[in-house]
């Protein structure tokens, strides 16, 4: 819920601290991550499965094996140092072909394959497959259930224009700026909240207003939504100049929900703009058309463009 102060759109602290003792970055990245970064050196074996499920599926990949062929390597070195006379089939008594035949029966342990070329001979190696076989079972559990929720988590992918505007709108001005859905599932009940946060100008104590929408919550996301906040007296931005703005770290902070058709869950998109991604004086380019066949096809990567209006254009609106 937001908390007005009274008589005026400034609200309550919605998280990010009103007294901070200095000046600080954009308060949400370009990826809807928050820029806050938290010294978790004392609790990082509590942070891992948190990190694994939000690094990206490449990165996440290249871990998953790395961590397979380190362990295997290990193995393979107990292997190796308990003797070849414990493990039957070495193709070959020298020892990098030795330690290599050592690792490939490690690799086959680990993941259960057991080919047979290779065993154990001797009590100790057989209790060390033994042990190195449950390790694995246990790995692939772990990755197979990371990688599972990492597919299931239902996640909105929104494209934001990279700039929002001032435009002309009814007899005074509006800041604009839109957003489409850049996936195929059906996205619905689409709701949104969108703060700005200001310096003081006497200190580097935050205040965050309300911008209040013209139109705040849409039943259905097919096409692109632009969102419109009207620049009228009681708006934080109303004569405030670009300069000032800039001066005073302005930071326009978007929160949008919605309800995933495909997942049957309510998702978040989080996304900002600072003063100086704030284009004036300009309108929006239509980023879709209709084909030949009457389809609506809309053009993603139109949605950032803009135009500049002339100045007849800019007096008319006065």
């Amino acid at each position: 819920m937001i908390h007005k102060k009274k008589g005026s759109n400034r609200i309550s602290d919605p998280g990010f601290g009103e007294k901070v003792g200095g000046r600080t970055q954009r308060l949400i990245n370009k990826d809807g991550s928050f820029n806050v970064q938290s010294d978790t050196s004392r609790f990082a074996g509590h942070n891992i499965y948190q990190y694994l499920l939000e690094i990206n599926i490449g990165t996440f990949i290249l871990l998953a094996m790395g961590g397979f062929v380190m362990l295997s390597a290990a193995f393979a070195v107990v292997y190796y140092m308990v003797g070849p006379e414990s493990l039957s089939g070495q193709r070959d008594a020298r020892e990098l072909h030795s330690f290599l035949d050592c690792f490939y029966f490690s690799t086959q342990t680990f993941t259960t394959v057991g080919y047979g070329a290779i065993a154990p001979q001797t009590p100790l190696a057989s209790a060390i497959a033994a042990l190195e076989a449950f390790i694995g079972l246990l790995f692939f559990a772990v990755a197979t259930g990371l990688l599972y929720s990492r597919f299931s988590k239902p996640k909105s992918k929104l494209l934001f224009s990279n700039n929002a505007i001032i435009a002309p709108f009814n007899d005074g001005k509006a800041l604009m700026f839109r957003l489409a859905n850049m996936r195929r599932n059906t996205l619905m009940e689409m709701s949104a909240r969108v703060i700005l946060v200001m310096r003081n100008k006497e200190d580097t104590n935050r205040n965050f207003y309300n911008l209040e929408l013209q139109l705040d919550k849409v039943v259905f996301l097919p096409l692109t939504w632009t969102l419109v906040h009207p620049i009228a007296e009681e708006s934080p931005f109303y004569n405030i100049t670009p300069q000032e703005l800039i001066e005073r770290d302005g930071e326009i902070m978007i929160l949008i929900s919605g309800f995933d058709d495909t997942f049957n869950q309510t998702v978040h998109a989080r996304y900002s703009y600072v003063a100086k991604e704030l284009v004036r004086n300009a309108r929006f380019v239509r980023a879709f058309q209709i084909d030949e066949e009457g389809k609506v096809v809309i053009k993603l990567n139109d949605i950032h463009n803009y135009e500049l209006l002339p100045q007849e254009t800019l007096d008319s609106a006065k």
